[in-house]
């Protein structure tokens, strides 16, 4: 039994982020709410950490692939939980946080998030300190950017997406470069987040994100064609049965029934 959770655990995880790609709403929703639903009597006593994990982690992704900054921005860590895992909620907060443009809620995140590094090097885990630098520094990136230290911001995601380029990233992780590209746009600078969006894209294909916002750069800089095929793509990963309400794919159709 407990082997069977696990495994059913690691399954929600990669059927949540899969769900997502393809306007799969719902689905991916319910992913969310089964892994919030495993107690700990049904793992292994070695498997709870992993079960903290994705418990921080489900929603996390879920409100920020759906934008829901709001959501985002609200979500609550478990105070039983080790420091790293934590983490994962004060990172996604800050994300959220610097879309909204709320530097005093994305200063409190990286504060928080901080104190947990420094918590987890006091703790048992010391050891796993040194893989949470590439969630901090996307985390002060959005700070920055909420402080219009705009450079900075950039540099410091820029330096997390090279790093990760050459050293991957988890599989049901945010690309670091799309993120990169959303800041660019968030700048308007939709030619530059153009690049970006399309080198994340050959890393990370068919992303809903990142395909979005391809898309929607390339409306910005004129360059019609791609913007069509960017959109056209995007409509024909979330065929297949979707039932989403998502303002992208509307702005996908409507674009589309332009041409």
């Amino acid at each position: 039994m407990h082997v069977g959770a696990e495994n059913q655990v690691h399954a929600m995880e990669f059927l949540e982020y899969a769900y997502l790609q393809v306007g799969a709403d719902q689905k991916a929703e319910q992913m969310v709410r089964e892994q919030a639903a495993i107690g700990y009597d049904q793992v292994d006593k070695n498997l709870v950490d992993y079960l903290d994990r994705t418990r921080a982690n489900s929603p996390a992704m879920y409100f920020l692939e759906m934008r829901q900054w709001r959501k985002a921005a609200d979500l609550k860590p478990d105070l039983q939980a080790q420091p790293y895992n934590q983490a994962v909620t004060y990172w996604a907060r800050a994300v959220a946080a610097g879309h909204l443009r709320n530097a005093a809620a994305a200063r409190e995140a990286v504060r928080q998030f901080e104190a947990m590094v420094e918590a987890t090097k006091r703790g048992p885990h010391a050891f796993r300190a040194q893989y949470m630098d590439v969630k901090h520094d996307e985390a002060a990136a959005w700070l920055a950017f909420t402080e219009d230290r705009n450079d900075e911001a950039l540099k410091l995601l820029r330096a997390v997406s090279d790093r990760l380029d050459i050293e991957g990233k988890g599989e049901v992780e945010l690309p670091a470069r799309e993120m990169l590209a959303d800041m660019l746009l968030e700048m308007g600078r939709p030619e530059e987040a153009l690049a970006e969006y399309e080198r994340s894209l050959k890393i990370d294909p068919n992303r809903f994100n990142g395909l979005y916002g391809a898309a929607r750069a390339a409306e910005l800089v004129h360059h019609s064609e791609k913007a069509t095929n960017y959109y056209a793509r995007l409509l024909q990963n979330c065929a297949n049965g979707a039932h989403s309400d998502r303002p992208e794919l509307a702005h996908a159709k409507s674009m589309i029934a332009k041409k």
